[in-house]
């Protein structure tokens, strides 16, 4: 599946999820869950640190793909490519390190 794919397949199933649950949503809120999500992940991540624990893969990867929902649509409210923005920036920072 493409990038745009699913990103959209994302953004689709959010706005079910908001419509469902009455939400009217802003990039403000977008950005509080997509930081919300993020701590979730840094939790699962420090878990031997902070547990002493190892973390679960299936709890880290689960993670991952919320961090990964918020922030595609997110990136979709202010209009922007998800794809073409990394595509470009993996541009940039060749040419700033002198990678080709």
């Amino acid at each position: 599946m493409e990038v745009k794919e699913l990103q959209s397949l994302g953004n689709e199933l959010i706005s079910k999820i908001d419509e469902k649950q009455d939400i009217s949503r802003t990039e403000v809120l977008t950005m509080s869950q997509l930081v919300e999500e993020f701590g979730e992940l840094a939790k699962e991540v420090n878990r031997k640190d902070l547990r002493g624990q190892d973390f679960l893969k299936e709890n880290l990867a689960d993670e991952f793909a919320d961090v990964f929902l918020q922030f595609s649509k997110l990136i979709s409210q202010f209009n922007l490519d998800l794809e073409k923005s990394v595509l470009d920036k993996i541009e940039v920072l060749k040419k700033r390190h002198g990678l080709d």
